[in-house]
């Protein structure tokens, strides 16, 4: 069944995290031009419509303390944002009430106002305006936008009756700001819910385009690159004056799938990959070459460092024990060291030739062991 406009947007976590956070970001950043704007707006009217109106007769003079006094606190409250907008903005992703209540409570002073103006005509276009302003700038989801709306049609009911004499002046706006306030809080609604839908689609998308992108650069079974993004990556070490070529290979594997099992067999490829990617520099990548053959490729200084290292890993291998039905695994690995210069981009089958050679001799000599070419 299709969810309505006032139904609940659900997303699985982390999606629903990163569209709550990039929402509040989003209002944020709306909320804080709406501030700036007011830094020029608020000291004008101040200037040219209460202090004007204490100044040019003592008529109502009440009434102009009361404007003077609500548009100072909205240009208090824009400073303050304005000021601290750094440290608001670095608590927003993560504080879902700061939006909502600060728009609440600009929309309640504003309430206010447009009740004193009913003491002038019945012109309701300050609440209109702001709720319609409140609807399209900001994205708050139902029935959170109707905690923000209600309390300010709360104060725009209250000024209607109490501020304004003419019943029919009175009724007419009482009906028009009701439909504006109905018909803002499902426009809102609709807005987050099209803005929510579409976040979600985006972010599934680009999951989807993740996954895609590593699954096409890794081997499934261990995670380790594949055979071309790995030469893909050792093309991008060119820069580097020296590089190490490391070829191993798993000594007898069939043996280890005949004796224990294809499944048992997979679970010594992932062990040699987590080990693998343990054991080799930060600057080093790992590739599965295929069946149970890997390939280490890194900077080093010299063929010396490269075999030691290729050691390392060796002994690593040979120390592993893997618990299965028919009792524990154990297994080695032979290895084929090689040293590539830089450019060596035209010549990469040549290169894989030596380390395989080498892997070879290896095998030739007892298994278990490290060989250089």
């Amino acid at each position: 069944m299709k969810n309505n406009i006032f139904s609940k947007n659900i997303a699985p976590d982390p999606f629903a995290k990163s569209i709550r956070q990039q929402t509040n970001i989003t209002n944020f950043n709306r909320v804080t031009y709406f501030f700036i704007a007011m830094l020029f707006i608020e000291p004008l009217l101040i200037l040219f419509n209460d202090i004007s109106g204490l100044i040019n007769g003592p008529f109502e003079s009440w009434l102009y303390y009361f404007y003077l006094c609500l548009h100072s606190i909205l240009l208090l409250i824009a400073i303050f944002w304005i000021l601290f907008r750094k440290t608001l903005s670095a608590k927003c992703a993560d504080w879902d009430a700061l939006i909502p209540v600060t728009i609440s409570v600009i929309l309640v002073l504003l309430s206010l106002i447009n009740g004193l103006d009913q003491l002038h005509n019945d012109s309701i276009n300050v609440y209109i305006t702001n709720l319609l302003m409140a609807c399209v700038a900001l994205l708050i989801a139902f029935p959170t936008n109707l905690y923000v709306l209600f309390p300010p049609y709360v104060i725009f009911v209250a000024g209607l009756f109490i501020f304004q004499n003419n019943e029919a002046s009175r009724f007419n706006s009482l009906i028009n700001g009701s439909i504006f306030f109905i018909a803002v809080v499902v426009i809102s609604t609709y807005l987050y819910r099209y803005y929510f839908e579409n976040s979600l689609q985006n972010l599934e998308l680009t999951q989807a385009n993740e996954k895609l992108n590593y699954m096409s650069a890794h081997d499934g079974l261990t995670g380790l690159l594949n055979r071309k993004e790995f030469e893909n990556r050792l093309l991008q070490m060119q820069a580097n004056k020296r590089i190490a070529l490391i070829l191993l290979d798993i000594d007898h594997f069939k043996l280890v799938n005949d004796t224990y099992g294809h499944l048992a067999g997979d679970q010594v490829l992932i062990q040699v990959a987590k080990t693998l990617k343990e054991s080799v520099p930060d600057l080093f990548i790992v590739s599965r070459w295929g069946g149970e053959e890997f390939q280490i490729a890194g900077p080093v200084e010299n063929l010396t460092e490269a075999t030691e290292i290729a050691e390392t890993i060796r002994i690593h291998i040979e120390n592993l024990s893997l618990a299965s039905e028919q009792g524990q695994i154990r297994f080695t690995s032979s290895f084929g060291v090689t040293l590539i210069s830089s450019q060596f981009g035209n010549h990469l089958d040549t290169c894989f030739k030596r380390a395989d050679d080498a892997l070879y001799l290896a095998k030739s000599n007892g298994r278990n062991r490290v060989e250089m070419a």
